[in-house]
């Protein structure tokens, strides 16, 4: 590799023309990225949760909708004429998008089909047959409305301060961001289009969906320009020179159109995890380019021929920066054990780009630097402030190896106690930020209207027209109280509700009546009555010639423990009041796919948490070929990672699809404080002798890069709390936070434990025998 090395930054123009030519190649696939935000999508192929899921829409259609509420001013009510007659414009607008396809149903007040009749016949019809037209039609929907079950405080507020139209998303589109966001569009277009003094709340699966992307794009686009920003800016106020700024940010931007090239080839999607990948990549390629910047000035001060310097700080730094990148890849590679689909794509292509970003550091910045004059340096008072603080805060720790390691452990204590507070969060809801509109709309829609997420259980009866059973029915009707009876649980529908209001109906609105008839007879006539007064079973409610049936419940947000335990109640209701007719039965939507996510994050996190220890530990002692220096590595790496879940516990930070990554994160990442600090030391410990003397050369040179990549990580982190998505302000914080501990760990925590390290046992096993007899025949081992 050494040879391969020395060949390309010996032929400098080859190297840079060969590394633009492949530039160019993955630039022309950069259009081709796109993003994807359907949750269920998160889930691998073949998972039975996702299973049941898009079976239950294949059977009973769309699982997405659109809520939007329409609310009256405050003085005023939505019984008044012209909120009805723009209530009614509104959904005949909407019914142009069922007409084109995009929209399965436009569920409104106004149009919804209610029972009406007599003894011998009903009619099933809108509340009224056109659009209102005068106080009286007011007054006629107004009164019908306070008495319809499955209208009042469903769809129409009985105060009137409110009403809701319920779009169902066409199953074949509801994962299609532009068919989806052309709804959103007109709905967000209505305070425009229809002015006041009514206002809008727009709600539910569809529109986090196009929100999701929405917010991913805009993240992209602001926050790869400011996080490019803050790292030139570090950059420029560590090394104040354009060489220092300008080399480690080639390596950045070139590694991104390599990275962000080959997701768009393989024909990867961005996702909500996924989408920070590029601000990933910016704080982390440039850690390579700062390493060789800062050591080839180190060399630069003894001066030389600019070919010959090229090709010594390339070699140099060969093991260190091989070592560092590697644990980076190893640290990434460990999220493919992990069960969401999005996080393993992460995984794959992080660690793709920071092994472009390493072989770049090592070709493109020493082949320009062959081709550049020698800078000359010069001593500044901020370097020399940096190497007396740095110098003195080492030197503590090299004096009071006990206190310092003390202190550690004490910090380290402090930590742990704030693991048990962690909370697992897995509901897509809680990920928007407080002040979105999306957030705004489903806090109206809870309040008022019950619930945005919708939950289903799916019953198979097994045979045709097994619906029709009035056990199943009654079974239907004892479940609906059950989940009704429950404070986050708003309206439920089925089947049993449509044979309960018409038989209601042709007896005379007797509520003794509103009930299921005694025979499966007696509900076949009155469903086949029901059918001949105008009205049609939707597919919502049964399938498969009735031999399918389902039960919908709104469900409020109410995080990952409430639908948890919502999801275990009702499987537990079920085992106790399932009938003989039914012969499978399962419960399915939003809340269920949520808890799923959520109990696999936890097995993931454990799995790549210790998969990246594992690795990173066995390629540092490969690299380094010594297995005291890989063990060594370990301990900031413990203590940064203790102090992850630890921070999370103590200000309430869950652990959801972005933060589960941030260990395994931190452990890639973070080690390579401790990679380079540990290279350094054990090479000036060989040419120095003692600890001391050792340590302080390691702060006065290495220190220093470590210090400006700590410092454009950390900053480059906290870019993120810029993000639409308040799970990503999260993650950008807590990562940041790990930086600075991992900072911590190698430069303060680890000077302390080398105090009691042989250095025999750092030196790579070849050397290792050479190096202990030279130093016997001088007198001793430290």
């Amino acid at each position: 590799m050494r040879r391969v090395l020395a060949w390309l930054v010996g032929h400098p123009a080859w190297t840079l023309g060969g590394i633009a030519l492949i530039t160019v190649v993955f630039a022309l696939f950069l259009p081709r990225l796109g993003f994807q935000a359907d949750y269920s999508q998160m889930l691998p192929a073949g998972d039975p949760v996702v299973a049941q899921y898009e079976r239950a829409r294949d059977l009973f259609g769309s699982q997405s909708l659109f809520m939007l509420a329409v609310v009256a001013e405050e003085s005023g009510t939505m019984f008044d004429l012209s909120s009805l007659t723009k209530l009614y414009r509104i959904t005949e607008e909407l019914q142009q998008f069922v007409d084109e396809g995009l929209l399965e149903e436009v569920i409104s007040p106004l149009t919804v089909d209610i029972v009406q009749g007599s003894a011998t016949a009903i009619t099933v019809r809108p509340i009224l047959s056109g659009p209102p037209r005068s106080e009286e039609d007011a007054a006629i929907f107004r009164e019908t409305v306070l008495e319809e079950r499955l209208v009042r405080d469903t769809l129409f507020l009985a105060d009137g301060s409110a009403a809701v139209l319920v779009l169902k998303a066409h199953p074949d589109l509801e994962d299609d961001e532009q068919a989806m966001g052309k709804v959103l569009a007109y709905l967000e277009s209505l305070g425009t289009r229809h002015g006041g003094p009514e206002s809008f709340y727009i709600s539910g699966d569809a529109a986090f969906l196009v929100y999701v992307n929405r917010y991913m794009r805009k993240d992209l686009a602001f926050l790869l320009p400011v996080v490019v920003l803050v790292v030139v800016a570090v950059l420029f106020l560590s090394f104040r020179t354009l060489r220092g700024v300008f080399l480690p940010m080639g390596v950045v931007l070139v590694a991104l159109v390599w990275t962000m090239g080959f997701v768009a080839l393989l024909g990867a999607k961005l996702t909500m995890i996924s989408t920070f990948l590029p601000v990933l990549l910016v704080a982390i390629g440039s850690a390579y380019g700062i390493h060789v910047v800062n050591d080839h000035a180190e060399l630069a001060r003894r001066g030389g021929d600019r070919k010959k310097l090229a090709l010594q700080i390339a070699d140099e730094m060969l093991t260190p920066i091989t070592g560092a990148a590697l644990t980076t890849a190893a640290g990434f590679l460990t999220l493919l054990t992990a069960f969401l689909v999005p996080t393993r794509e992460f995984g794959a292509f992080a660690a793709f780009g920071t092994l472009v970003a390493f072989v770049l550091a090592l070709t493109l910045i020493p082949a320009i630097l062959a081709l550049l004059p020698v800078p000359r340096v010069r001593e500044r008072k901020a370097r020399l402030l940096f190497d007396s603080i740095v110098g003195r805060v080492a030197g503590f720790a090299a004096r009071r190896p006990v206190l310092t390691l003390g202190l550690a452990v004490g910090v380290f204590g402090f930590f742990l106690a704030g693991v048990p507070f962690l909370q697992v969060e897995s509901d897509m809801t809680k990920y928007f930020r407080t002040d979105s509109p999306v957030v705004q709309g489903l806090r109206f829609v809870e309040d008022r209207f019950g619930g945005s997420q919708e939950l289903s259980v799916v019953v198979n009866t097994g045979r045709t027209d097994g619906l029709k059973s009035p056990e199943v029915l009654r079974f239907f009707e004892r479940l609906q109280r059950f989940l009704e009876d429950r404070p986050e649980v708003g309206s439920t529908t089925s089947l049993a509700d449509l044979v309960k209001e018409t038989y209601f109906t042709l007896r005379g609105d007797d509520p003794a009546f509103y009930a299921i008839p005694g025979t499966p007879q007696a509900v076949a006539q009155l469903l086949l009555l029901y059918e001949g007064g105008g009205g049609e079973v939707t597919r919502g409610m049964a399938a498969q010639r009735f031999s399918w049936g389902r039960i919908t419940a709104r469900v409020r947000s109410v995080g990952l423990s409430g639908y948890a335990a919502l999801t275990q109640d009702v499987e537990a209701f079920i085992a106790r009041e399932k009938p003989p007719q039914v012969a499978e039965i399962y419960v399915t939507g939003s809340p269920s796919v949520y808890v799923q996510l959520a109990q696999k994050l936890i097995q993931s996190q454990i799995v790549s948490l210790g998969a990246s220890l594992g690795a990173v530990a066995l390629i540092v002692i490969l690299v380094m070929a010594s297995v005291g220096t890989g063990l060594l590595v370990l301990i900031p790496l413990v203590v940064t990672v203790a102090g992850n879940f630890g921070v999370m516990g103590y200000v309430g930070a869950h652990l959801d699809m972005a933060t589960v990554m941030i260990a395994s994160l931190t452990v890639g990442i973070g080690v390579d404080y401790a990679v380079h600090f540990l290279a350094r030391y054990r090479r000036e410990r060989v040419a120095a002798g003692g600890h001391r003397e050792a340590l302080a050369e390691t702060v006065r040179t290495s220190g220093r890069g470590i210090l400006v990549n700590a410092a454009t990580l950390t900053l480059g982190f906290l870019v993120m709390m810029l993000s639409s998505f308040g799970a990503l302000q999260t993650f950008g914080w807590l990562i940041a936070v790990t930086m600075v501990t991992s900072l911590f760990g190698a430069m303060f925590v680890l000077p302390a434990v080398l105090a009691w390290v042989r250095p025999g046992w750092l030196l790579p096993w070849t050397e290792r025998r050479k190096y202990t007899e030279t130093r016997t025949k001088k007198g001793g081992t430290r």
